[in-house]
């Protein structure tokens, strides 16, 4: 291999590191640009974000601007969000989008739509871009959802009268595009795990009952400490490597997917009833909706209306609690679950102490010991403590199928 592409060669490897740790930044993609911009001389940058044809907002601006360039910024972005009047091109743009729908890691130019002259000629240029002195651009977009989309964007500096390796340009960012999509992904999962962990964290630990957070494609989030020993328990739900919750069930899954699919086309929570081995169970999933605080300003204007889901687990009516739900929620063992029931439902010591073929004595015992770890003195504290259980399915009519869903015989 020649010198020059070792150089060449070595440049990308380093180029492809910064990305990695560009994508955290405080100011996302501020080093990253910067350092484009020097190996390509003439060309100036930011992070934009839109909507169709309406621009969002733009961050971290680099390279060398044209003094028009920084008026405008400092007129047109408040704190980088757009505030200017876009009537006058906003249509063009959405037509050229519809003629060219954005896809993710695609690098794309003026050049690809337009000719010189036709480019000249465009509202965007004549409105936004000629009183500012920059010319094409090119952009590569890192993240996108529905109508909205995040993409590094570099102009051609129209001040500068040197030649713009455009590309060249275009070329690396090929080269690069998947990597910036790759980090993008890593830095929302860091960042959100993160802001979702400690600004609810608490929260969700004090609710008593398991509670699981998944997004719309049913990636869990967070779950508080009962949720967590539900997860590990394995019985009722399926965690894969990627973070994708599932039933075990393949009938339950099906039945939850729709659910899940319900609750964000309706914005509204539902019921589901699932029949287990050790107990009936109700699932209330609801819409959540915690505030992105999260410094990657693109990334919140891209994704912040992205929908969360409560996935809330409980009893059903006046069925026992589901022996697992207790272990999970109070860690009692399989035999102290058994003897909670049993007192819920107005069982004596005497009549527990027959039933399970025990001691009375050893009865008592584990009574006092499930007390303990239920934090009640009486077996009317711990009706008042299960009754949380009931609140999940108390909830809902189970016998409204637009809450419950139509419960499909199970094929054996």
């Amino acid at each position: 291999m020649a010198s020059s592409e070792i150089r060449a060669a070595q440049e990308l490897s380093e180029l492809i590191g910064l990305i990695y740790d560009s994508a955290l930044e405080p100011n996302q993609w501020e080093r990253l640009l910067q350092k484009i911009c020097e190996m390509f001389p003439g060309h100036m940058a930011l992070t934009g974000t839109f909507d169709g044809g309406h621009f969002l907002g733009g961050y971290s601006p680099s390279g060398f601007m044209t003094e028009q360039f920084k008026s405008m910024y400092e007129a047109r972005w408040d704190d980088g969000h757009f505030i200017g009047d876009q009537t006058a091109y906003a249509d063009e743009r959405a037509a050229a989008l519809r003629r060219d729908p954005p896809t993710l890691g695609r690098v794309r130019s003026s050049r690809d739509w337009y000719s010189d002259e036709e480019y000249r000629n465009t509202a965007f240029n004549r409105i936004f871009m000629k009183p500012v002195r920059t010319g094409h651009w090119t952009t590569l977009v890192f993240a996108l959802n529905g109508t909205r989309l995040a993409a590094l964007m570099f102009f051609e500096n129209e001040e500068e009268a040197l030649e713009k390796d455009f590309a060249g340009l275009r070329q690396i960012l090929e080269l690069i595009s998947p990597h910036v999509v790759r980090a993008t992904r890593i830095a929302r999962a860091i960042y959100m795990a993160k802001e979702v962990a400690e600004t609810y964290k608490g929260f969700l630990d004090a609710i008593a009952i398991p509670l699981l957070i998944t997004d719309s494609g049913r990636t869990l989030q967070t779950a508080n400490s009962a949720g967590q020993r539900l997860l590990d328990r394995g019985d009722l739900f399926r965690l894969s490597q990627n973070g994708s919750l599932s039933l075990v069930d393949v009938h339950d899954f099906n039945a939850f997917r729709k659910i899940l699919l319900d609750v964000e086309i309706d914005n509204d929570a539902r019921g589901l009833r699932l029949e287990q081995a050790d107990g009936v169970i109700s699932l209330c999933v609801a819409p959540f909706h915690p505030s992105m605080v999260t410094h990657l300003q693109a990334e919140k204007d891209v994704f912040d209306k992205d929908q969360l889901l409560a996935i809330f687990v409980g009893a059903h009516g006046t069925h026992s609690i589901n022996s697992g739900l207790l272990q999970d929620v109070f860690q009692l063992t399989p035999r102290e679950a058994t003897i909670c029931n049993a007192l819920a439902s107005g069982q004596t010591p005497m009549q527990i102490s027959v039933e399970l073929g025990r001691a009375e004595k050893t009865i008592r015992n584990q009574i006092q010991s499930v007390y303990d770890k239920v934090g009640v003195a009486s077996n009317r504290e711990l009706s008042d403590a299960l009754s949380v259980f009931r609140a999940v399915g108390a909830m809902f009519d189970s016998e409204d199928p637009y809450l419950f869903g139509e419960q499909q015989p199970r094929v054996t």
